[in-house]
């Protein structure tokens, strides 16, 4: 019988794509308002969508899940490798210098750290909490002047086994007698609230009643009415004079918007008080002018117990205060003009006129001013991430007086200057300096002046205009502290004033700044600690590459902590930085293992970057400059996505595959690349601006496949 064959094919490299809604924009996401979605959030959260379903309920309930397994598995060693179990690969620690020559020396970085507070019952300042945007909570207590040596600082992790693992802030109640850290009550506020496209939600508040060793998860109020899942917390103040009394700052965020599990949205936002520590909560009222005002984010809470009164920061309407936590006036004089009633009006949840978007407040600790009350300052950016000004009280908000930025708005450096990304990075602290004040304003720098009496508004003379501590985009080595503040506290303790900040690096310290930060010009050093070497990984990887034949070598793009890489996976080794800032997908060559690939955020320069290096795990961030491969004039002058897709051809990894809003083939090593789809926005033929709903989020591509089967 004569034979046939038959045969199956699939043609090389026929792609099969995954297309998701983005709009316009660049730089790290925020969200400008409770409904507003902007294109890298658009990008990231349309391919998390399953159609028919609440996608929060399900990652909400495979949460819980997780957590079932955790409490039934059996731990296994690294070595052992075995079972079901994960191992955590790293990266630990981290050295964040990709240059090789300390052009952007952050020191050791973790990941983004969003919240920092000292244990106010340890006062040498040694019990340190801090929290991750998803990295739990954790402790440390020889934080401060214990451990002089910052790579003798140990961390705990407190919350690993909770049900999220997005932190937004952090209090612990003083204790009025005995004071003993480890029976502290902790609360954390789960929910990152910093706007950005990986702003995660969380559930409720995480109390302990004994400095973190147990916890239980408060999701709701008191009634039952008011649900904390999808919502942040912003912040958190106890009341010093009733240490039982403390007050929470909710709002949105970016998860939770999208995903819809706040739902519904904007209900449960605003201010909630506790009268039993923490323990159980009701939703207060916000009053203006007799009006109860609609639920809106509040993005900042303090105590000023000069004035025996809180204070809150209420987005598009304005600063507000209580005496009792229960019940909250809109403040009679506001601070700036904008926030006059007919521009931000009781009534208006998303007013276009209204000056304020995000806020902090600073109280100075006990120090009353002239007319008793107390001394406290305030910093706030409209929807735009326009600096509203820095403004002072010296009599409880009663009334206000600007404080002169001149120095944050000209900050030295080329980029990085002013309140850029301020609804994402925005921190303020006030800390007393005997009749003085030190005030410490933090955006992507961080800056500090000192109020004295002769001079008291920052501006004029160099001693007492803001100073530029960090230059983290002209000269980092001024203090190697990684860009973008979220979160600030200091302890004066035995004549020295003890800071903290958590960055999108992680957790720093500085041990006296009086003495240790004085310098704002390039060429000269501030005395900080990067606090992240023992820290524990806190870096979110936006996508992870692997060796083909070496499961040892693997590097990935994070989100501000470079592209971090390793040859030493299975065996626990060092890390190392190959490149800087923020890197989306990436690729190692698996005929090759030295040639990597990865791509970064469109940016003034090209709407497209996708580079290549091939010195493998040599690989330093000039490498990848130094060999871009694609750009936008390569691809008909598109722009893409925050997060560039593309793969090596598993045919022939001398091409690859990228995706716009159109489909692209093209070398490699650079070149021509040849235009394989239409826009798959209008059905056209492009360019794409970043502005279209559909654009490309994945890519896969098939090989030859060939079978014959004979029949005689």
């Amino acid at each position: 019988m004569a034979r046939k064959h038959i045969h199956a094919v699939m043609l090389a490299g026929a792609a099969l794509l995954a297309i998701a809604p983005l709009l316009m924009a660049q730089g790290p996401a925020t969200v400008t308002s409770p409904t507003y979605v902007n294109p890298q959030e658009r990008w990231f959260n349309n391919g998390r969508t399953i159609p028919g379903f609440n996608s929060a309920a399900l990652r909400n309930r495979a949460l819980q899940r997780k957590t079932r397994m955790r409490e039934t598995a059996t731990p296994i060693s690294r070595a052992s490798g075995s079972g079901g179990s994960w191992v955590s690969l790293g990266p630990l620690p981290l050295p964040s210098d990709a240059s090789g020559s300390g052009v952007h020396d952050y020191s050791w970085v973790s990941g983004r750290a969003t919240a920092v507070a000292i244990d106010p019952n340890d006062p040498t300042g040694n019990t340190v909490y801090a929290g991750g945007a998803y990295a739990g909570v954790w402790k440390s207590r020889n934080a401060g002047p214990k451990s002089p040596s910052p790579g003798a600082v140990t961390w705990h992790p407190l919350t690993e086994n909770q049900l999220t693992l997005a932190i937004g802030s952090i209090a612990i109640q003083p204790q009025l007698s005995n004071p003993d850290p480890n029976n502290s009550v902790v609360l954390a506020g789960t929910g990152e609230t910093n706007n950005s496209n990986d702003s995660y939600y969380g559930f409720g508040i995480l109390r302990s009643p004994d400095g973190g060793q147990s916890w239980n998860l408060i999701s709701r109020d008191a009634t039952g009415s008011h649900s904390f899942a999808g919502l942040g917390f912003s912040q958190i103040a106890f009341s010093t004079a009733d240490p039982n009394l403390v007050v929470a700052a909710a709002g949105s965020t970016a998860q939770g918007i999208v995903e819809d599990l706040e739902n519904p949205t904007a209900v449960n936002r605003g201010i909630y008080y506790s009268t039993d520590a923490g323990a159980s909560w009701q939703i207060a009222n916000i009053d203006d002018a007799g009006v109860s005002i609609n639920p809106s984010s509040v993005t900042s809470i303090a105590y000023n117990a000069a004035a025996s009164t809180f204070y809150a920061v209420v987005r598009f309407h304005g600063f507000y205060s209580s005496a009792d936590g229960v019940n909250w006036t809109r403040l009679a004089v506001q601070p700036g003009a904008g926030l006059n009633a007919p521009s931000c009006p009781s009534q208006a949840v998303l007013p276009s006129s209204c000056a304020l978007y995000r806020g902090q407040i600073a109280v100075v600790p006990n120090r009353p001013g002239p007319a008793g009350a107390g001394e406290m300052y305030v910093w706030y950016v409209n929807a735009n991430n326009s600096d509203q000004g820095i403004w002072q009280s010296l009599d409880g908000g009663g009334s206000w007086k600007p404080i002169s930025n001149s120095g944050i708005t000209n900050c030295g450096d080329a980029s990085g200057c002013g309140t850029a990304q301020g609804s994402y990075n925005l921190a303020l602290a006030a800390v007393p300096d005997g009749t003085a004040t030190d005030i410490y304003a933090g955006a992507i720098n961080l800056y500090k002046c000192t109020i004295i009496n002769a001079i008291p508004n920052c501006g004029g003379t160099r001693v007492n205009s803001f100073l530029n501590l960090t230059h983290v985009y002209g000269c980092s080595d001024i203090a190697k502290v990684h860009p973008r503040l979220h979160s600030i506290d200091f302890l004066v303790s035995n004549g020295a004033s003890l800071l903290y900040f958590a960055n999108d690096g992680g957790i720093y310290r500085a041990l006296d700044g009086y003495l240790g930060l004085r310098n704002g010009t390039c060429g000269q050093t501030n005395q900080f600690d990067s606090l992240n070497k023992t820290l524990g990984p806190m870096t979110q990887f936006i996508s992870l590459s692997q060796s083909a034949t070496d499961p040892n070598l693997i590097f990935g793009g994070s989100q501000g902590n470079g592209a971090p890489a390793t040859a030493f996976a299975q065996s626990g080794g060092p890390w190392k930085n190959v490149n800087t800032g923020d890197n989306g997908s990436t690729a190692v060559n698996p005929a090759n293992d030295n040639e990597w690939f990865l791509t970064t955020p469109p940016d003034s320069t090209s709407g497209v970057n996708l580079f290549r290096c091939p010195n493998g795990a040599s690989c330093h961030s000039q490498d990848f400059q130094n060999g871009q491969i694609a750009d936008s004039n390569s691809l008909g002058g598109d722009t893409g996505p925050m997060n560039l897709p593309f793969i090596l051809d598993p045919q022939d990894s001398r091409t690859l595959i990228l995706g716009t809003c159109r489909v692209f083939r093209g070398p490699s090593n650079g070149g021509s690349f040849t235009l394989l789809s239409p826009d798959f926005e209008t059905g056209g033929g492009g360019p794409c601006r970043r502005s279209e709903v559909n654009m490309v989020r994945s890519l896969a591509a098939g090989a030859h496949l060939i079978r014959t089967a004979t029949r005689k």
